[in-house]
This record gives structure tokens, sequence and C-alpha cells, in this order.
């Protein structure tokens, strides 16, 4: 087509249903700005809302997975443990599975199983919530020493920011749940 073309300037089909959908999006994007709506894995100062009131005060692991699990709980909980509003109790254990096994009885892939189990305590009324949480990650077995290790730290990075997720939202669920049932029971 030349460009003075008439043909040239025609519009896409379906540019006006695209156009006021956008324009819908982002009225509904201002008017939720406006209500007060907060997402529940996105807060303003980076702390998920179901640990940013935790502390987590005892930490029983492994030597080489507990500061891999600090750090991923850090990036998650209280800055300060004297601010919180519950304790944290969570002992953690690790599993090795052999998942790909060759003819020759090599490995080539494990599983990276981490476990815990965890104790909510309220400061304020020593009500306490349990539960336990697994989180798998996998992780390829090569020929370079060098690369299958990393590849392991990597797994445990990666299970232990998995772990602290998992806590989280199973947290926020059985306090939303208890929070529920004290509703029902007040009616």
């Amino acid at each position: 087509m030349a460009i003075g073309d008439p043909r040239s300037t025609r519009r896409q089909p379906g540019s006006k249903t695209r156009i006021a959908a956008f324009a819908g999006v982002s009225g509904l994007m201002l008017l939720l700005s406006g209500c007060g709506f907060q997402p529940l894995y996105a807060t303003s100062d980076g702390a998920a809302p179901g640990l940013r009131n935790v502390a987590l005060s005892t930490l029983n692991a492994p030597e080489e997975i507990e500061p891999v699990v600090k750090r991923a709980f850090s990036r998650r909980t209280a800055p300060e443990a004297s601010a919180a509003q519950y304790d944290l109790l969570l002992t953690t254990t690790e599993q090795s599975e052999r998942l790909a096994v060759q003819i020759d009885a090599s490995v080539t892939r494990y599983n990276y199983r981490l476990i815990g189990n965890y104790t909510l305590v309220e400061r304020a009324s020593g009500r306490k919530i349990k539960g336990r949480i697994t989180s798998i990650s996998s992780f390829n077995i090569v020929n370079s020493q060098y690369s299958t290790l990393y590849a392991e730290e990597a797994a445990r990075e990666k299970a232990a920011t998995q772990l602290v997720e998992d806590v989280d939202r199973d947290i926020l669920l059985k306090l939303a749940a208890a929070r529920d049932d004290a509703a029902r029971a007040e009616k």
C-alpha cells in the first residue's frame, strides 16, 4: 500500500474494544485505590501481611540450612521483634530423595525436601496455632562438582523461600478462619 492510500489509515478490527477495555481497567484501578483495597501479598513496606506482625523467636534447623531459612524469614517478618504481636517457633528438617537413577546406579537428579513444623503464639493471649509445611525443590547432578554444589545450594534457597511463603499462607488462612469463627460465635 502507498503512503497516501486511504486503506492504510483503517483501524484494526477490535481496536475500539481494546480501548474500551483499557479504559475500564484503568477506571477500576482508580476506584480500588480510592476505597482502601490492599492486595494480600503486596504491601507498601515490602512485608507480607501474614508475617509482618510475627517475630521468628526460635529456629531449630540443621546447621547447613539455618542461615538460609533465617534469611528467607528476615525478608518477610517484623523488622523489630519487640513490635511483633506473635512469636513463631519453627523446627525444620531436610531430606534428599533420589529421583533419577540410571542403569549403572548413578543418580542424576535429587528432590530436596524441607519440612517445617511451626507453632505461632499470640503474645497477648497465649493462643497457639500449629502447622506443618513441606516444600520440595529439585536439582541435577552433573559432571562438574562446582555446578552440582551450586545447584544444591540454589535448591536449598528455593525450598527455604517456598517454605516461608507456605508458612505465611497457612498462617493467613488459619488466622482468617479463627476470625470468622469468632465472628460467627458473636452472632
